[in-house]
């Protein structure tokens, strides 16, 4: 009876709670672009019920009566709504600028708090350098980030370009920052052959408190690349990226001599007769050369991506297929690369994953010897005018008649009939794996093991035709290159009360070898085979093998107070191979502080001011990137009346120490409205000590120099950025950002009896009081009106006719490195249809037209090529002429005519873009996600610059390889 009873009362309450209970549905989107939120967590409020918006930001939840539902998301605003009796509800969030400094930011070894980092770091999304037809993405980051200068060092496809952070930081030692990838180490030319679509973020650390974890290889700054995982709980998701084009040369102001000009030039100065019969006839033809040996390339590139996970396990797949031919005929680049990405949690306390990346790269490169005739680059505009290089059906000329040629062979001929020729091969695997264990709620422990390995094949050859004294030859060279890397970790992370840690201990071991032979054999078994394996007869042989070991020991504490006060204390101690037995250790340290001023009572209630940070940071750094065996006495090999023998050409330092960097910053962050404008400013000194200098000793040792740590360089500046969302809205949004350098570098001190350093490039000055890249040049100063010979400066600033070098001068503030650079972006779209642009400019940056000189020198030596148009117009004919160049047969002599301004603007990318509406792409049942795009890169460059391309990095240009303008079309596809 009494079972019963109770039984009934169970019914009359349980019965009206279920016929309560119903489903709602609903979607979550971010309020600035419509687009699905996946991974909010909704619940129902004052109860344990709860699930989470699908990649669709969909869901589905049980509730009861009239709830109340609550959505949240990190980086968002919390949102509560009252359902009443709706079963389906659509939500819209918008960022949340009290919960954005809580985003994890990764510094490597541990990932921290926004809100909480010390240090001066620049985070920029993948989705600013996927979808850019550059073979190396590093090119991509140009303008991107305050602090980086980034150059092309040539427009050959897949060529990595000169990075520095924070000016340049050694004279002899290495000057690039370092490279992570998912926590293996790489070279900035590894990056030809990782797709830019499989990226995450990358974060570019400048500062001590940023860098100093990373000791010996943080010197330069670092840049850790993130790369694409799977999501859990989510259901499989596919992304195409593809896209065509092509591209042509971008600039060159070079107008040289047409056919008349040519022709009127070669009578003048006595080289063909006025009644030539030749002449009419040569009339008949006027090329313009560089139209006719620089071609329009093609590009296209098609990765698909595949990424899903479950409760326990996330995967990550994606292949690729990069092909980018070059604006000269006989190169072309092609990439293949694939990616997979597997993390699991393989019990409730460990957590395992694996990370592998295959890569083959294959090129056909050109010949960029920069003064040859051999260089498509310099060919282009030396030949004459009236020369035809190609026969009725478009092929060319194996044959060609004028001045240079007189009845050579036509290279362009032999490398399109494929009878001589240089090609590489690379093979890359980049991959690494870890164990994960939390030994208790707040102690985590990781494990990590990688591998970067690179099979390197470069080949040339030549047909018997083109060597016929060999009966045609070819050379083999294969490298191999490892870097392995293991690294054991232990983070503690814990809040109590006002107090947070996060600290770390590990150690890093890290083998590098380096493996490569080449040999070159002749005499080919088939006439029409240049294959290394024709050749019967071996020529010549070398090889090398180079080992680098470091053992390290490091350890950094993240302490914060109140989520007001916060300390960053990191030290690391290294022990490499590079350094004399007395030195092999170093200990780099850093301290950090921050203020976040927001959380303090005169701000928290501010509706202006959402975000304000003040840090500082000052610490230790250093610099191994000094060669393999810099400290070690060395032999070489060597023959003595035919037989082998060695002889020393190093002599040893065991006191030979690491070059160090000590770094101080000071900045602040500043959000506005919500963050919708933010202010990044920071102020840097840096000093480099102890470099690794060439120091002059005495004959009498047996050597002209011995490695040693002597000198100091600074590099003091001031960045700046900022980002806008000046509109946000359903139907409209508009971003606008900026970012400015200034950088001060100055030598302060060189060898002590010594304050100059020479021959460190032509017409390029290492000197105590200036800065790095100065030019040092002798001073021209006029065309003699009454014999058109040259007029010079002395030192003393008198006239001379004598070309003397002791009268070269140093040149202010004409430098080879900017000090102000950096770049802006502008991204509007309006429902869905936009435009986005980016430039990046540089100003006070100073080259050397090495191009230009040799168009002018106007001298017999020179007769043979094609002349720039101004040369006979403009150069002294007669007594009287004020002429801008000299009579003919005049000396070339490099003087400061040459050294121009290579500042530069350039519109870097345009984008139109278009993004389906979301009520069209569901209907189809099949697409999530569509974009199409048509893009231009490098489309405007506006600079005085009177050569091929401004941007390019050293201290003069010759025959580069130029920089080239593309336009292409994509489609970005979601299923």
């Amino acid at each position: 009876m009494k079972k019963a009873l109770l039984f009934f009362l169970w019914v009359l309450v349980a019965v009206p709670m279920l016929a309560q209970q119903r489903q709602v549905t609903g979607k979550v989107t971010d309020t600035r672009d419509g687009t699905p939120l996946l991974g909010v967590t909704v619940s129902v409020k004052g109860t344990k019920a709860g699930t989470a918006t699908d990649v669709d930001g969909n869901f589905k939840i049980n509730v009861n009566g009239d709830a109340t539902l609550s959505f949240s998301f990190v980086g968002y605003e919390t949102i509560t709504m009252a359902i009443g009796n709706k079963s389906h509800v659509i939500v819209k969030m918008g960022p949340d600028a009290k919960t954005l400094g809580q985003v994890e930011v990764s510094t490597g070894y541990v990932s921290k708090r926004r809100g909480t980092i010390t240090g001066a770091i620049s985070v920029i999304d993948g989705k600013q350098v996927e979808s850019r037809p550059a073979g190396n993405f590093l090119h991509n980051l140009q303008g991107q980030a305050p602090g980086a200068y980034i150059m092309a060092a040539g427009g050959r496809p897949g060529a990595a370009p000169a990075v520095f952070l924070r000016g340049i930081g050694s004279i002899n030692s290495g000057t690039a920052p370092l490279y992570i990838v998912d926590g293996q180490p790489v070279s900035g030319s590894d990056f030809s052959l990782i797709s830019p679509d499989d990226i995450e973020n990358i974060n570019v650390l400048k500062d001590a408190s940023a860098t100093s974890i990373y000791g010996s290889r943080g010197a330069n700054g670092v840049i850790l690349i993130t790369m694409k995982k799977g999501t859990k709980n989510s259901r499989p998701q596919i992304d195409y990226h593809g896209f065509y084009g092509y591209a042509d040369i971008n600039r060159s102001k070079f107008k040289m001599m047409n056919t008349k000009d040519r022709l009127d030039y070669e009578v003048f100065i006595g080289k063909r007769a006025a009644d030539d019969p030749a002449i009419p006839e040569l009339l008949k033809n006027d090329f313009n050369q560089s139209k006719v040996v620089f071609k329009p390339s093609q590009t296209q590139s098609h990765q698909l991506n595949v990424k899903s996970g479950n409760e326990t396990t996330t995967i990550y797949f994606s292949g690729e297929y990069y092909q980018q031919d070059g604006i000269y005929f006989d190169n072309k680049f092609k990439r293949y690369s694939s990616r997979l990405a597997i993390d699991n949690q393989t019990t409730k306390w460990l957590k395992s994953g694996v990370s592998m990346y295959l890569a083959y790269m294959d090129e056909t490169t050109p010949n960029e010897t920069r003064n040859s005739l051999q260089n498509p680059g310099m060919l282009a505009y030396m030949l004459m005018p009236y020369e035809n290089l190609k026969n009725d059906d478009g092929s060319w000329k194996k044959f060609l008649q004028y001045q240079a040629y007189n009845g050579a062979r036509s290279q362009l001929w032999s490398r399109s009939q494929g009878l001589t020729g240089n090609a590489n091969d690379h093979l890359k695997f980049l991959g690494n794996a870890y164990v994960e264990a939390d030994i208790r709620k707040d102690l985590k422990f990781t494990s990590r093991f990688g591998m970067n390995l690179s099979d390197y094949v470069t080949k040339t050859w030549n047909a018997p035709e083109l060597a016929a004294a060999d009966n045609g030859n070819a050379t083999r060279r294969f490298s191999r290159w490892s870097n392995a890397i293991w690294s054991n970790i232990l983070n503690y992370r814990k809040t109590f009360g006002a107090h947070s840690i996060n600290a770390v201990v590990g150690t890093e071991y890290n083998a590098l070898t380096d493996y490569d032979f080449s040999t070159t054999s002749r005499n080919t078994a088939f006439p029409t085979l240049y294959e290394f394996g024709a050749m019967t007869v071996a020529n010549t042989s070398s090889g090398s093998l180079s080992k680098y070991r470091m053992f390290s020991t490091l350890g950094s504490v993240n302490y914060g107070y109140k989520d007001r006060y916060f300390a960053d204390l990191s030290i690391r101690r290294d022990g490499s191979s590079k350094f004399g037995a007395n030195n092999k250790w170093g200990n780099f340290w850093a301290v950090g502080l921050l203020w976040n001023a927001k959380n303090e009572a005169f701000l928290k209630n501010n509706q202006l001011i959402s975000d304000l940070r003040v840090r500082a940071s000052i610490g230790l750094t250093g610099n191994d990137d000094i060669g393999f065996y810099p400290s070690y006495s060395i032999n070489s090999k060597s023959n003595y009346e035919s037989k082998p023998g060695m002889v020393p050409t190093q002599a040893s330092n065991p006191d030979l120490a690491w070059e160090k960097k000590r770094k101080f910053n000071v900045g602040a962050d500043l959000g506005l409205l919500d963050n919708r404008v933010t202010f990044t400013l920071d102020y840097y000194r840096e000093l480099t000590y102890d470099m690794v200098l060439d120091v002059p000793v005495s004959y009498l040792t047996g050597f002209s120099s011995i490695k040693a740590n002597m000198g100091k360089m600074q590099n003091n500046g001031v960045e700046f950025s900022f980002k806008t969302d000046i509109i946000r809205s359903n139907d409209i949004n508009l971003k606008v950002t900026g970012n400015f350098t200034y950088n001060k570098n100055r030598v302060t001190e060189l060898y002590g009896f010594r304050d100059e350093l020479l021959g460190t490039g032509t017409g390029i000055l290492v000197k105590v009081g200036y800065p790095r890249g100065q030019f040092k040049y002798n001073r021209f100063s006029r065309v003699n009106p009454d014999d058109g010979s040259e007029i010079w400066l002395d030192k003393n600033g008198k006239e001379t006719t004598n070309y003397d070098g002791g009268d070269a001068v140093i040149l202010d503030g004409k430098n080879m490195y900017a000090p102000y650079y950096g770049g802006a972006t502008l991204d509007f779209n309006y429902k869905g249809l936009g435009i986005f642009m980016q430039w990046n400019y540089m100003i006070d940056k100073y080259m050397v037209n090495n191009t230009q000189a040799w168009l002018v020198w106007n001298n017999d030596s020179w007769f043979n090529t094609n002349r720039t148009a101004d040369l006979y117009q403009n150069m002294w004919k007669k007594p009287g002429d004020i002429a801008k160049y000299p009579k003919y047969g005049s000396s070339t002599a490099f003087d400061d005519r040459y050294v121009e301004n290579a500042s530069f603007l350039r519109l870097r990318d345009l984008t139109i873009y278009y993004n389906l509406p979301k009520n069209i792409l569901s209907s189809t049942k099949v697409f999530r996600n569509a974009r199409v795009y048509a893009r231009g890169n490098n489309l405007l460059t506006f600079t005085q610059w009177s050569g091929y391309d401004p941007e390019y990095f050293n201290n003069l240009e010759l025959g580069i390889y130029p920089v080239s303008r593309s336009y292409t079309v994509g489609l970005d596809l979601t299923f």
